[in-house]
């Protein structure tokens, strides 16, 4: 049944995305489709062409042209073109053509009709902006001669000259000029979208910078884009002030782009991309009073920013090629694909810009823009979810060393388990890995389960050290206070359920018996948690491997047919049998050796020999210890070093009082001895009267060395071992 929902689910979802894509494909088709028939008209916006059998007048000779044509003019230079109007013109009709950087004045019969020039317009630069002009036709005026008068400033264009009704005659300039149009449109939005993101992320994110320099650039190219669109004159009330607004924004762009570099690139070529900045921004300064003291204009002094522009970009290039070399570019590998697809199109915007007249302004630098933009928010993307991912695991990180620590610690304080919780938590893992094919175990679920091992016991905080600590059996009341650990602990970290899930459900079922006679609650089956049946099995793992103070450790035959004596009783049958397989196949075998703690190339922890014989002399009727958890405490201290691997070397040191008259005197003596070689870090503990365990951290082999020819130097009196 639930094979057959799945199925279900997947087919309804197949059928979705295929409607989807069918939706896409007729928006397609209605947008280019030429086959109308049929459909509500929308009127004719046809225009008619007059670009055929002009005269062009130049230097007092006459030549026949089509239109467009470019024509090289010197500075200054008139140009004259006439034809003659069509001798069909209705009332109402307009005629278009476009002024490229010229003074242009159209007359009809002799008559001026229209002029766009210099003069004409208050304020105006030299350089006029190319811009276009409208000359309203009446029927009168066919067969009447045009003459078109072009005053020549830099290299000139003569467009082509189109005839329609009433204001048609815009159709065409604004169908052939809706798509940069719409871009620049794009990319004026994404950018104020980045500008007002990067203001309200920037306290909580690394991003906020980049998003900011790459919302400027975006909006101050879209600024020129527009400043330089063929329906300026449609989106600007004043469009004569492009002149200024035009080669402000052509101008900082460089500086832009190079803030927003420097950002991606976490200011590792700071100092290139500044360098850049100044320049540019020195440029501009000077542009600007050549300008207004009418030495040059904007447009003359137009190249130098460009080749500063030039520049920027070879400094970037060589900047993401040094990033490529050392590595760094994984730290925005999208963005910088975004990066390299940009500055290839701003190239082919400089070239278009200088090579091809007829070069449509915008379209390569909006196109790489919106790459661009895409790149780097998918680059914010990936960086939060890395950056969100590594918060995570870090704050999963502390609350697993946090409790790895108070863990260590309750082991400390348990003189019979040293490493006890630790190495049940691996003992967990390795069987929960041995589960997962059956039971659908993540990697995930395998560390949480062994992070919830290390703190099944951490309810033992709770109990009395004279119970944890008991040398012999416990009484009943005992007992009873005993198996409150598992309520106390689940009590202790009910708040971090959500955290690691399970983890309550681990620390308070794990005593539970598969038959019902476990506790606290005497479940049964199944209805113990899967995460308590699996610690169920690796607790009592540990306890068989592991010297008790009434017993050495079982051997590994003892060991597996307890497993399974006990499977269906004590253990989950399912769970005992998979874990003998893994005892029986070594991926399972014991972290101690003759019962006691090592370290994870298998060596004998020297905090578990001290454990060891701290047991054994407790268990002693020869030996007295005064101060046991003393000797707990530094063996808590030692597994914290150990951990860190940081060296250290412990003595037991014996006083030899039977054969030595005057004890009190040698007592003495040889205690001023060993503090001599103490320091501060060190530990110096009195087991008893003729017995101290002494802890040196950090030392030379040299210190060493003197510390044991000092201890041989008195041998008559003392006897060490080193463990």
């Amino acid at each position: 049944m639930q094979k057959a929902g799945f199925i279900i689910e997947k087919l309804i979802k197949w059928f979705v995305y295929g409607m989807f894509l069918l939706t896409i494909f007729i928006v397609v088709i209605a947008l280019f489709s030429n086959e109308t028939e049929g459909e509500a008209g929308i009127g004719s916006f046809d225009s008619q062409s007059m670009n055929e059998n002009w005269i062009l007048e130049r230097n007092g000779e006459s030549t026949f042209l089509s239109l467009p044509q470019s024509v090289n003019t010197d500075k200054g230079e008139v140009l004259i073109i006439k034809n003659t109007l069509p001798s069909d013109l209705p009332d109402g009709c307009s005629l278009l053509t476009r002024a490229s950087m010229a003074d242009i004045y159209i007359y009809i019969n002799d008559e001026l009709r229209e002029q766009y020039a210099t003069e004409s317009i208050d304020n105006m630069s030299f350089y006029i902006p190319s811009a276009y002009v409208v000359t309203e036709l009446s029927e009168k005026d066919s067969g009447a001669e045009i003459m078109i008068k072009i005053h020549a400033k830099t290299h000139t264009v003569l467009n082509e000259v189109q005839i329609s009704k009433g204001n048609n005659v815009w159709f065409r300039v604004i169908q052939k000029s809706l798509p940069v149009n719409a871009i620049v449109l794009v990319v004026i939005i994404l950018g104020v979208i980045l500008v007002i993101v990067s203001k309200v992320m920037r306290h909580i994110s690394e991003n906020a910078g980049m998003s900011f320099f790459l919302g400027v650039f975006m909006i101050d190219m879209g600024i020129w884009v527009f400043s330089e669109s063929d329906l300026r004159q449609l989106i600007f009330a004043k469009p004569s002030l492009s002149q200024y607004f035009a080669y402000f924004s052509v101008e900082l762009l460089g500086a832009f782009a190079c803030m927003y570099f420097d950002e991606v690139q976490h200011k590792k070529h700071h100092k290139s991309y500044v360098i850049v900045e100044l320049l540019i921004s020195t440029q501009l300064l000077i542009n600007m009073a050549l300008h207004f003291a009418g030495i040059a204009d904007f447009y003359e002094t137009l190249m130098i920013s460009h080749i500063w522009l030039g520049i920027g970009v070879l400094i970037a290039t060589i900047n993401i090629v040094d990033d490529i070399r050392s590595k760094r570019i994984t730290q925005y590998l999208v963005t910088a694909l975004g990066m390299a697809g940009f500055l290839v199109m701003a190239v082919l915007e400089l070239v278009g810009f200088y090579v091809t007249r007829f070069h449509v302004f915008g379209i390569f630098a909006c196109s790489g823009l919106v790459v661009l933009a895409v790149a780097t928010v998918v680059q914010a993307l990936i960086d939060q979810m890395r950056d969100a991912n590594e918060r995570h695991n870090k704050q999963t990180q502390i609350i697993v060393n946090t409790i790895e620590t108070v863990a260590v610690a309750i082991d400390a304080k348990d003189e019979y388990t040293g490493g006890h919780s630790e190495r049940v938590g691996q003992y967990a893992a390795i069987l929960a890995r041995g589960m997962a094919a059956d039971y659908d175990f993540s990697e995930e679920d395998i560390l949480r389960i062994h992070y919830i091992g290390i703190m099944h016991d951490i309810g033992k905080i709770g109990v009395a050290d004279t119970v944890l600590n008991k040398p012999g059996r416990l009484t009943e009341s005992e007992f009873s206070l005993m198996k409150k650990h598992v309520e106390i602990g689940s009590e202790i970290l009910a708040g971090m359920n959500e955290s690691i899930s399970g983890l309550v459900d681990g620390i308070r079922y794990h005593h539970e018996r598969f038959d019902g006679k476990g506790y606290p609650e005497g479940l049964s089956d199944t209805e113990i948690p899967l995460v308590a049946r699996i610690l169920c099995l690796a607790d009592c793992y540990d306890a068989m491997t592991s010297n008790r103070v009434y017993r050495k450790r079982l051997t590994d035959e003892e060991v597996r047919a307890e497993f399974i004596r006990c499977a269906g009783t004590q253990f989950d049958p399912a769970l005992a049998e998979i874990f003998v397989k893994l005892l029986d196949s070594g991926e399972m075998h014991p972290y101690t050796v003759e019962g006691m703690a090592t370290s994870e190339k298998g060596t004998v922890l020297k905090s578990a020999v001290l454990e060891n014989r701290l047991q054994e002399m407790t268990m002693s009727q020869d030996t007295l210890v005064n101060h046991p958890e003393h000797v707990r405490m530094l063996c808590f201290i030692m597994k914290l070093k150990e951990k860190k691997r940081e060296h250290m070397d412990v003595f037991i040191v014996s006083l030899k009082e039977d054969e030595i008259p005057t004890g009190a005197e040698t007592h003495s003596m040889i205690g001023k001895m060993i503090k001599s070689h103490l320091k501060m870090k060190d530990v110096s503990i009195e087991c008893n009267d003729s017995m101290r365990i002494i802890a040196l951290f950090e030392k030379t082999d040299e210190e060493i060395e003197n510390f044991e020819k000092d201890l041989n130097s008195q041998s008559a009196y003392v006897s060490f071992e080193r463990i």
